[in-house]
């Protein structure tokens, strides 16, 4: 657990991430199509493109204080929201609504942005001194999905939260089981993902079928995330076995996983975010160490069909939606006071 909580120590500014360490010289790099560069003062920390417009979230140095802005384009936002003296870590979109969860010293906090009503929405509160939690939540056509665990009832549930109707229901529901910790969830388009150490459960929210279910290899002994690859039929985990932390392939019902990349030591995928998608796995690269901190975050997209990987240095931040991947990179090597929107 102990990075969980250095995650929530952590801002935009003063993060220390990572270069692929001695591999990267091997990687070919990639320079990106700049789309916007913004100042320091106004640049987002993430970003979610839609069909019609733009969502950003912005923090302000330390990493306490929250702002979430719309716009029709990446210049022109609207503030809609704002929060201080919180962490926010998880952000989801879609044109029904946005979706985030806000962590303060007193309380985890589940809330939803309805664009209908323009107003915003406590979905779930639980206070922190319960126990941990995830912070995992997404949003799929007008429900919001999320990860609690139950310590009252020892249950960890996914539930749904219908923002039309006001009401929540269950999705998923497993006894807790402190040993099988992280219990998280990633949900993607239409894909719900749930994983502990000990097992991958996939389901299509769209007829409520599970198309991917898997007890997990042996080896693994941590899974901080997991992503489904819906076209070929697997799934991509963030994993930890007894040595190293890894990047790997797993075919359901596969006895033994594929590792794609293995990470040095103080290096780690960046917020523990890896997603996977047409034969690509994507994720930052992040390095706990002293020096430069724009160098210290990588890009990297590998091709694990082909196993060809390529990467872009100074990049923090990134997002997929079906189509395109977009990116926030500082302009400059040794310079953070102006950040770049960009795509691969």
């Amino acid at each position: 657990m102990k990075r969980f909580v250095y995650y929530a120590l952590l801002s935009l500014l003063v993060l220390s991430m990572l270069l692929l360490s001695s591999c990267s010289a091997l990687i070919p790099q990639k320079q990106p199509k700049i789309i916007n560069t913004y100042p320091q003062e106004t640049a987002p920390s993430q970003v979610i493109k839609m069909e019609d417009q733009w969502v950003m979230l912005h923090s302000t140095y330390g990493g306490q204080n929250y702002t979430i802005s719309v716009g029709e384009s990446s210049t022109s936002a609207n503030n809609i929201y704002s929060a201080t003296d919180v962490s926010i870590r998880y952000f989801e979109a879609n044109k029904n609504g946005i979706a985030w969860c806000e962590k303060s010293q007193e309380f985890y906090t589940y809330k939803v942005y309805v664009f209908e009503t323009q107003k915003v929405e406590t979905v779930f509160q639980v206070a922190v001194d319960n126990g941990y939690q995830s912070q995992n939540i997404g949003i799929y056509l007008n429900t919001v999905y999320y990860c609690v665990i139950n310590y009252d009832q020892q249950d960890v549930q996914v539930i749904a939260y219908d923002i039309t109707t006001k009401t929540t229901s269950d999705v998923y529901k497993v006894k807790f089981d402190e040993s099988k910790q992280p219990y998280s969830i990633n949900l993607e388009n239409k894909y719900l993902s749930f994983v502990c150490s000990e097992q991958i459960k996939v389901l299509n929210l769209q007829n409520n079928e599970t198309v991917f279910d898997s007890i997990l290899p042996e080896v693994i002994e941590y899974v901080f995330s997991v992503s489904y690859d819906s076209k070929n039929d697997n799934c991509a985990l963030y994993y930890a076995d007894n040595d190293t932390e890894d990047i790997g392939i797993l075919k359901e019902g596969q006895t033994e996983i594929t590792s794609v990349f293995t990470f040095s030591q103080n290096h780690y995928a960046y917020q523990d975010k890896i997603d996977c998608h047409d034969g690509h796995i994507y994720w930052i690269a992040q390095a706990n160490a002293s020096g430069n901190v724009t160098d210290h975050y990588t890009f990297i997209d590998y091709n694990y069909l082909d196993h060809k990987p390529t990467e872009i240095d100074r990049t923090f931040s990134f997002y997929r939606n079906e189509n395109e991947v977009y990116l926030l990179r500082f302009n400059k090597n040794g310079d953070y006071t102006h950040i770049d929107l960009c795509q691969p």
